[in-house]
């Protein structure tokens, strides 16, 4: 990228109204604040704790999965993600914050986890409340710790390359390589523990050797999503539409087909094994949100909206190379998960007969929201957008005329 481009974008970003976006940011997160906290006190307790634990599980994954991409990147030495590398990295900020909203859940452990109250024997080493919190927590702190030091070396490399400092910048190299191992073998492994801990045990019986597997997919799943918003998002007001062409967009979508395939995939063969087996202490999990009211309409939906719909639509080729209906595709598939999220933990934690999801979930969620998008905005308004310093950039970038089609 040379210098002429290089300022343009800067020009573009600092010219964002990024203070009146991160105030929005700000209300929305207000906004459900006190609707968590008047749900505690005016008798939706039980619903409010739902909510909040439906909306950690869904955003510190999705953050997770969005900032995936960067560390692929750079292990597989892919090329043609380079512009979006930077946007990706922007979720980073947000897994500090997930370590802290963990905490919350700690002091509502009784109203949250059977186990507290009611423990069993057979389960007391895995589920009792000081491990459980204690792994928790360290897990998601070496999360977030490595993420952040992954972004820290990423940016000072820019920084120093801007500086004319470039002696440095092999090391930095070595270490974005060493830390993107470690974070992806983390990001599996972490994120099956959360898995297993905040929505499979919330089951006395039901137990999925898979359920890891598929929760850390599907999170990659709704990464990709993400990171196809931001990607949209700084392609229209931050002076990236020569870097974040056409190609850029189709390969995004291609990766979000292999994954809506792939999450489907891990769906299906779990449901397979369940339905073989034909055992009661799996069949009645499933039989309960597939069968029962008012479960069973949400189970079906969630089917088609997170997978079948687009896996349809993604098929297209055309749809994959327009920012604009890739953004709705990613809308589509971010919805759906969020009820996915939904119809895992709820049937678990309220025994109703009318579908809990109403204008105290809607309002949590947006609170959950504006704190994600708060932590992307911070980052991207104080930060470059783009990787300048990283060698693979320059194969990325499609020739100016060429991108000037892509919108």
């Amino acid at each position: 990228m040379n210098s002429e481009t290089y300022r343009e974008i800067e020009s573009a970003r600092k010219s964002v109204r990024w203070g009146a976006l991160e105030m929005a940011a700000l209300v929305l997160l207000l906004v459900g604040a006190v609707a968590f906290f008047h749900g505690i006190y005016s008798g939706s307790a039980e619903r409010a704790w739902n909510a909040y634990l439906i909306n950690f599980v869904y955003w510190t994954g999705l953050a997770s999965g969005t900032l995936l991409l960067s560390p692929i990147l750079v292990i597989t030495n892919g090329a043609w993600g380079r512009p979006v590398k930077r946007l990706a990295e922007s979720a980073a900020l947000f897994l500090p914050v997930s370590f802290v909203m963990l905490w919350p859940l700690f002091i509502a452990r009784e109203k949250v986890f059977w186990w507290v109250l009611d423990p069993e024997p057979q389960k007391a080493f895995w589920l009792n409340t000081q491990f459980f919190f204690a792994r928790e927590g360290i897990s998601i702190f070496v999360l977030a710790a490595v993420a952040v030091s992954l972004v820290y070396h990423s940016v000072k490399s820019d920084m120093e390359y801007l500086s004319g400092n470039d002696r440095n910048l092999s090391s930095r190299s070595n270490a974005q390589l060493k830390l993107s191992t470690a974070y992806v073998i983390l990001y599996a492994f972490i994120l099956t523990v959360i898995a297993i801990d905040f929505m499979m045990s919330l089951n006395r019986q039901w137990y999925s050797t898979l359920f890891g597997a598929y929760y850390f997919a599907v999170s990659f799943y709704g990464g990709l999503a993400a990171l196809i918003l931001i990607s949209a998002f700084a392609v229209m007001n931050m002076g990236l539409s020569d870097l974040i062409g056409k190609k850029q967009f189709h390969d995004l979508g291609k990766l979000l087909f292999a994954f809506c395939v792939v999450s489907g995939d891990f769906f299906y063969v779990q449901f397979l094994v369940i339905w073989y087996g034909n055992k009661p202490e799996e069949t009645r999990y499933v039989l309960a949100r597939i069968k029962e009211d008012p479960w069973s309409a949400l189970a079906w939906a969630v089917l088609f909206i997170v997978f079948v719909v687009p896996f349809v639509i993604l098929l297209l080729r055309k749809i994959k190379m327009k920012p604009f209906l890739m953004t709705l595709v990613s809308l589509w598939i971010l919805f759906g998960i969020w009820l996915e999220k939904f119809l895992l933990v709820a049937p678990s934690l309220l025994k109703t007969k009318v579908l809990p999801l109403g204008i105290l979930e809607l309002l949590i969620t947006l609170g959950w929201l504006g704190l994600f998008s708060f932590c992307i905005l911070w980052f991207l308004s104080r930060y470059p957008a783009v990787a300048l310093s990283d060698p693979l950039l320059g194969k990325a970038i499609e020739p100016k005329e060429e991108a000037a089609q892509t919108i």
